[in-house]
């Protein structure tokens, strides 16, 4: 055990941090009322975001053939000739992938056709229908997103409306609904002043089309973003029927379900995610559609199974008017989109300061610490209401604020206005008393309204669990089926009943959530992201409201058919022996702003390199000061295996700038109290709690070049708290060098893949080169060796003996 002379505050207030991004005095954070709402809260319905319609839909052949315009008329440029191109695996088959069978020396609609046959196949959602390829089973479908400035008015005493940053003069952006096995081209065209990086958040895609930090998208320029919706390959056992010439099957337990996209341009994800750039990209697989067939997750059976543009644009002008919305030509008519199914509502969370005198967004770019927020935002609009039937309804969360954590619960409207007058600690008991906080959750938890979650992030659970409460960290996903019926079971034709959605999360920096105290060395940081038997997570006294529900009429007849324990999506576990090396990141603050193993993020390196058809376990490790780091990894899912903390160490909170690395303590395995549902359940962006270790697996399949993982507060990674990794070919070398080399990835950076070369290029001399990714200012690699970590690194493991 630590001495008592370590359990205080570690430090004097002379390293106190300078002025946060709330320092003007007419757009300054309101800490204290996050709770209170304006008269006007609940007036505005949520909106829906609208979906964009394709501008082209087509074969290979027939959208790379001279003269066609895949983007409009009034866009002739043809795929991959605009100045930033288009992913080579357009046009060209990586040398690696001939162990699926393709011929590396094709190109164009030969090497397209090859990768068809190749790549496998998916069953159909349909019983008796033949499977679907997973590369190109399905026609190609065109988009083009503009960016570009738009005003919107942002609550209703705003003096004037704010100038946003929208994908297409939207906030959020036009949903893009994809389907496994239906390629899509988006041509993203930048009309701002600022440069852009469009991230596929979730997605499986060359790192051309991934959003990586530099890899823009410049003012006045265009990139083709190229996401084949495939599935990953794995080996397959000797009895799988579905199998390829070389062995292979489609892993179907990657299907991806809640995507989304947002800006990701080094330095400035943070502004420009706060001024509008994110929208949703829901992604349907075979399987998704088919417990959406069935009826066991909400919908309208087999009419939210259908696409009215599968494959083939509708071109007469009678028809495209009853599918696109009159406001919005381009976008389809609420209604009359692909899947439609009013019972599946996503809803971006966000939180933003505005100006009252100037009604705009105010953020300021000089602080790193976290921003946050007292007005609260669903789909762009101020504390909504959301009118549904008596029935079940599917809500996708996702948390698209920069810094703010939330604790999510349902309330009955009495019960929210009653804690909302007097707290849900009884009268009389200190809100701020230790054994009060502890109480707290288990009162919330007699009151708040029962639903069950079926995912996380961008993948569907193995069954449904039933929960009271969910925690979502920035860029988390929370997929739940809230049964109205159950909650207002006694409605008549013509009566409502109506609940709230609220936020329960105490947080009142930067820093993460914590109790309620205004001194910025408070030692009672929270223990875990998540409720353990042991560990329950604290809960504000006076929840937050963020939308009002209204419950209309009697409970329907014909319902989904989903409950607690229903099988929805299995996931394949990484067995140890599949392990070949493991690594080490310790995300640290330092030198004034964040840290990756004591390095600020580097664009030039790459801080790993993983072998193609590998997996590996990383340990990401909370390098202390009482912050928390939801960890974002791009191209793959990840698997947690274990989640441990070190309690003791909550006790000490340095103020100074960096904080010291508390003393090391014992580490408590916790994950084992988490639901196994949960645990095993599959991820992309894992947070690290105050002083906690988070060990993860991964295959590294399909993609090579340069992705990046990172802190996903937002201004944490904008302030270098962001790595590289780049998966490369499985070397033919010995066992014994390659161990070398990858034990020397891991401490060393090494070289990386520059975008240019991750680009379609013209043949010949056919025209100018597209340029993936501007020239680098600086040598790609250091000529000495730094060691990232000191001693801390983890040896890798060397594989099994075969």
């Amino acid at each position: 055990m630590r001495s008592a002379a370590t359990a205080v505050v570690a430090g004097t207030a002379s390293g106190q941090e300078p002025a946060g991004p709330f320092d003007k005095p007419t757009a300054k954070f309101n800490k204290a009322a996050q709770d209170k709402l304006p008269k006007w809260a609940f007036r505005d319905p949520l909106k829906i975001p609208l979906v964009a319609r394709p501008s082209a839909i087509g074969t290979y052949e027939e959208l790379m053939k001279e003269g066609a315009t895949p983007f409009g008329e009034t866009d002739p440029i043809p795929i991959g000739e605009v100045y930033h191109g288009i992913a080579r695996e357009w046009g060209e088959t990586p040398e690696h992938w001939r162990s699926f069978g393709c011929n590396p020396s094709w190109v164009g609609s030969q090497a397209w056709n090859d990768k068809c046959k190749n790549f496998g196949t998916v069953p159909s959602h349909r019983k008796g229908e033949p499977d679907l390829g997973n590369w190109g089973g399905l026609p190609i479908k065109c988009y083009k997103i503009p960016i570009v400035e738009a005003e919107f008015q942002l609550g209703h005493v705003a003096p004037f409306p704010a100038r946003m940053y929208t994908f297409a003069g939207m906030v959020p952006g036009p949903s893009l609904k994809m389907r496994l096995g239906q390629p899509v081209i988006v041509r993203f065209q930048n009309h701002l002043e600022a440069e852009v990086s469009v991230h596929l958040h979730g997605a499986h895609s060359p790192s051309h089309s991934d959003g990586f930090p530099s890899f823009y998208v410049l003012q006045g320029k265009s990139r083709d973003y190229f996401y084949p919706n495939i599935l990953p390959l794995k080996k397959a056992c000797k009895e799988e029927p579905r199998k390829t010439e070389k062995g292979y099957v489609t892993d179907v337990g990657e299907s991806q379900s809640t995507m989304w996209y947002h800006d990701h341009a080094m330095d400035a994800t943070g502004y420009n995610v706060s001024k509008g750039l994110a929208g949703f990209a829901p992604c349907l697989g075979e399987h998704e559609l088919k417990l959406i067939h069935d009826g066991i997750l909400p919908g309208l059976g087999p009419d939210s199974c259908r696409d009215p543009e599968l494959c083939r644009l509708v071109t007469d002008p009678k028809r495209v008017a009853e599918l696109e919305d009159p406001d919005h030509p381009g976008f389809y008519r609420y209604g009359k989109e692909p899947y439609h199914n009013p019972y599946d509502i996503p809803i971006v969370l966000q939180d933003k300061v505005i100006d009252p005198e100037t009604g705009q967004i105010a953020f300021e770019t000089a602080g790193h610490n976290g921003y946050l927020g007292d007005t609260f935002f669903l789909n762009g609009v101020a504390w909504p209401y959301l009118n549904v039937e008596n029935r079940k309804y599917r809500f996708r969360f996702l948390d698209g604020s920069n810094a703010r954590i939330y604790r999510l619960r349902f309330l009955a409207e009495d019960d929210y206005f009653r804690m909302q007058a007097q707290g849900v600690d009884p009268a009389g008991e200190d809100e701020n008393a230790a054994d009060v906080i502890r109480r707290r959750p288990h009162r919330y938890d007699e009151v708040a309204k029962p639903f069950l979650r079926i995912g996380k992030d961008s993948w569907l659970w193995s069954k449904a669990v039933e929960k009271s409460s969910v925690v979502l960290a920035m860029a988390n996903r929370a997929d739940l089926v809230v049964d109205f019926k159950k909650l207002a079971p006694h409605l008549k034709p013509g009566e409502e009943a109506c609940f709230y959605l609220v936020n329960t999360m105490p947080q009142f920096d930067g820093r993460g959530p914590k109790v309620k105290l205004d001194d910025g060395g408070d030692p009672r940081v929270l223990p875990l992201p998540f409720d353990t038997a042991t560990t329950p997570v604290a809960e504000l006294n006076r929840p937050i409201g963020l939308m009002k529900i209204v419950v209309q009429g009697p409970p329907v007849e014909r319902d989904a058919c989903v409950e607690k324990d229903t099988e929805l999506n299995p996931h394949e576990a990484i067995r140890d022996d599949e392990v070949e090396v493991v690594r080490e990141f310790i995300f640290q603050r330092g030198k004034g702003a964040w840290m990756v193993n004591g390095r600020f993020y580097d664009p030039t390196i790459a801080n790993a390199t993983p072998t193609l058809g590998s997996a590996e376990e990383w340990v990401l490790r909370n390098g202390g000061g009482g912050w928390w780091h939801p960890i974002h990894i791009h191209l793959e899912s990840h698997q947690l295996i274990s989640y441990e903390k070190d309690f003791e160490a909550d006790a000490i909170i340095d103020p100074q700038d960096p904080p010291a690395p508390p003393p090391p303590g014992p580490l408590t395995q916790v994950a084992d109290q988490m639901g196994e549902v949960e645990l095993r359940g599959l991820h992309d962006t894992q947070v690290l709690g105050p002083n906690t270790v988070a060990r993860l697996r991964m295959r590294f399949r399909t993609w090579s070049g340069p992705f990046v993982f990172h802190c996903h507060n937002l201004e944490h990674e904008d302030m270098r708290m962001m790595h590289n990794f780049e998966p490369v070919p499985r070397c033919e070398e010995s066992h014994e060098s390659r161990l070398e080399a990858k034990k020397a990835a891991n401490i060393a950076p090494d070289a990386r893949t520059h975008g240019n070369d991750v680009t379609l290029q013209p043949r010949g001399n056919e025209g100018e080169l597209r340029v993936g990714e501007l020239p680098w200012e600086y040598p790609a690699v250091p000529t000495t060796p730094v060691r990232d970590a000191g001693e801390d690194q983890i040896s890798p493991r060397r594989p099994p003996k075969s």
